[in-house]
């Protein structure tokens, strides 16, 4: 089988099992750079890229790491596909291993840089309404740019499936939020989207349009994935669980909001501390070493906030965004 023939017949295999339209778009991007080194490479079936091949086409990337551990990812899909199939008799990626990714930090928007922009949006009200709802709901820039009218109960509740993950969403708006939804969109089926244009073309439109007015009110290193961990990060300082919090965010699995959010996770501090201490109080040794506290004198522990307070607030640096 050719390449060519492999990669579109991949494609109708994705369209069949329902995938979403931006996945099979990601890999119809992927086939056209993979037929274009098959091509310049000499490469005409399937079985004619080999391990060799495949690396010095790894090697050629200029993509971040980041994006690479996504096409190596999608390769390894592909290709295991294709040996399944008989299209081939061995994977050519099965041993590539990702790049690794430096932990890249949390980054949220303090009260007074919400603040700014707040203010610098207050003539703009669909960017105004965005910034409160992004803040306040934790959604991703694509599912608040796109969310419809319908997704609001009557409770005030927004209740939604993430375009991401299709995970449900389901978190209780102020009525500063609703407020400002009603002023930015009055009767509309969308608040911010016409509805004509695709998903990700509506993302990309309203992401520069707040990074216009994050640049007007001088908040630096804004994207607005800020505010998404801006309503997760003080949700874990208000001590509500991260379970619940992964929960909120529509995260598939805790595991994601514990990769980028258990610095935070001040119930969790607060409990892990309670056993230690705990602990101490049994330890023999600690009892004789001690030193006994003068008559009168009070000793008071450091509030459990102290360690997180007091720490550094790391730099803006790339980041995988959940």
């Amino acid at each position: 089988m050719t390449v060519r023939e492999a990669c579109d017949a991949y494609l109708r295999e994705l369209e069949a099992r329902n995938t979403r339209k931006s996945t099979r778009e990601s890999y119809r991007s992927l086939f056209k750079q993979l037929a274009a080194f098959a091509r310049d490479e000499g490469l005409e079936t399937l079985g004619d890229i080999d391990r060799a091949a495949a690396r010095r086409w790894r090697e050629s990337w200029t993509w971040a790491p980041k994006t690479q551990q996504r096409i190596i990812a999608q390769l390894k899909a592909f290709f295991g596909f294709a040996v399944s199939e008989g299209w081939t008799s061995v994977s050519p990626v099965a041993g590539i291993r990702p790049p690794k990714l430096d932990a890249a930090p949390t980054l949220p928007l303090s009260v007074d840089e919400m603040r700014r922009l707040l203010a610098a949006s207050a003539a703009l009200p669909k960017e105004q309404a965005l910034f409160l709802l992004m803040r306040y709901s934790g959604l991703a820039i694509r599912d608040a740019a796109t969310l419809g009218r319908d997704s609001l109960r009557p409770t005030g509740d927004l209740v939604l499936r993430r375009a991401k993950t299709g995970e449900l969403v389901c978190v209780a708006l102020p009525d500063a939020v609703l407020a400002a939804l009603d002023v930015a969109a009055p009767g509309r089926p969308h608040f911010f989207w016409t509805g004509r244009s695709e998903p990700p073309t509506a993302a990309k439109l309203w992401r520069r349009r707040l990074g216009a007015v994050a640049a007007a009110a001088r908040v630096e290193g804004f994207h607005p994935h800020r505010l998404r961990d801006t309503f997760a990060v003080e949700l874990l300082l208000a001590g509500v669980q991260i379970e619940d919090v992964s929960t909120l965010l529509g995260h598939s699995s805790v595991t994601t909001t514990e990769r980028h959010y258990a610095p935070w996770n001040l119930a969790r501090a607060d409990r892990l501390g309670r056993i230690v201490r705990k602990a101490h109080r049994r330890d023999p040794l600690l009892a004789e070493f001690t030193p006994k506290k003068p008559a009168g004198s009070a000793h008071h522990a450091p509030p459990a906030e102290a360690s997180l307070a007091t720490s550094s607030v790391p730099k803006p640096t790339r980041r995988a965004y959940a």
